[in-house]
């Protein structure tokens, strides 16, 4: 697999950001409804490591978890379905589709990819925060309180920055970079669903990655606060109604695993 970090700027620097009615503008006036699923559960969820734009594989419970949103979804209707490139997003949404007649077209976006840690990908997440906290001037073993202190004063986006900045190679992505692939993601989407043929509402399944399914939905409902991290194989949906501009929340973070 190729990094796609050319690709993926390149889609960025030619892209804008939109507020949410811009983006429902998009629409051209017609009906939409987002089905936005998280990836299954992988090994270095489990083990804690930083799993931007690394991979690993899908843990036994994962598995489980395509399964039940793959039941849940089965008598849905999509017209469409997007997802990350990334291998933990293409199983889950290979999974889910593989249960849909008819079986919509997918098409596989480097745009909805997680975001990039750079060199601190598969690193322990724990180490990488220590470091944060260093670079903020706090004590290492006041860590939560060091935390929630740095998020006080930079926010959740300077926190990230943070990692950034400190990815020796450059490569991690800075929060508004990511936050401008988002939208552009999101414009996509919307665009190919306006193009549905007819003139009922256009259903569309889209399967990304915890942090970045927050980048996404900040776009569309602000509200909804950027710590905010949906559980594996959750379904959040999102609708525009016909003929409006307002995006509603119909549900967040839906999970169809009966041990969570």
């Amino acid at each position: 697999m190729t990094d796609g970090r050319d690709t993926l700027r390149g889609s960025a620097e030619r892209a804008e950001q939109h507020l949410p009615e811009e983006l429902a503008a998009f629409a051209e006036g017609r009906a939409l409804r987002l089905r936005i699923v998280r990836h299954a559960e992988t090994e270095h969820n489990i083990n804690h490591l930083m799993q931007g734009w690394s991979d690993s594989p899908i843990t036994e419970r994962g598995r489980e978890q395509i399964e039940a949103v793959a039941e849940r979804l089965s008598t849905e209707r999509f017209d469409l379905a997007f997802s990350s490139d990334l291998q933990r997003t293409r199983t889950t949404a290979e999974g889910i589709l593989a249960r849909l007649d008819p079986r919509p077209p997918i098409r596989f976006d480097e745009l909805l990819r997680e975001w990039n840690f750079g060199s601190h990908e598969e690193r322990p997440a724990a180490d990488v925060w220590r470091e944060v906290i260093v670079q903020h001037g706090f004590e290492v073993d006041r860590e939560l309180s060091a935390l929630r202190s740095i998020g006080e004063q930079v926010g959740w986006r300077g926190l990230f920055d943070t990692i950034a900045q400190l990815d020796a190679s450059g490569q991690a992505e800075q929060a508004a970079e990511t936050v401008v692939r988002a939208d552009a993601a999101l414009e996509r989407v919307v665009r190919a669903a306006s193009a549905v043929p007819g003139d009922g509402e256009a259903q569309v399944l889209v399967v990304s990655h915890g942090g970045f399914i927050t980048s996404l939905l900040r776009q569309l409902v602000p509200e909804i606060t950027p710590d905010t991290i949906m559980p594996n194989c959750s379904v959040t949906t999102v609708s525009l109604p016909a003929g409006t501009l307002v995006w509603q929340l119909d549900g967040l973070g839906e999970t169809a695993d009966a041990r969570r």
